[in-house]
């Protein structure tokens, strides 16, 4: 293991460990990002895929738009955006404020085996 995967490894340890109550937003949402990096983008008809991810991705299958959260759990998903490289940016206004994240050439994804 080199020393970026295990800055990352590291990094997303302590983002959890630090908001336990947040826990199950910051592992459900790795969860999308991981599958997102694994596998090619299925088609945007397949309801069953938004109903797992509950995002909607665009056309090219660089972009996912998550669903609107608080201010604090935006912070915590920008945190977990910057691990694994996505460009993000909130978005919207009031309770439809929300992420959107674009994979770009620094996204990447490491095997991460963390004991939760």
């Amino acid at each position: 293991m080199d020393n970026t995967q295990f800055a990352m490894i590291e990094e997303l340890a302590s983002l959890i460990k630090d908001n336990l109550y947040s826990k199950h937003l910051v592992l459900s949402t790795e969860e999308i990002l991981v599958t997102l990096l694994q596998h090619s983008y299925l088609d945007d008809d397949d309801e069953h895929d938004r109903a797992t991810t509950e995002a909607s991705r665009g056309a090219a299958g660089n972009t996912i738009e998550l669903q609107p959260t608080s201010s604090y759990n935006r912070l915590l998903l920008h945190r977990l955006a910057d691990i694994y490289g996505f460009a993000h940016e909130s978005v919207g206004e009031g309770e439809d404020r929300h992420l959107v994240l674009q994979r770009c050439p620094e996204t990447a994804m490491y095997v991460v085996n963390l004991p939760y």
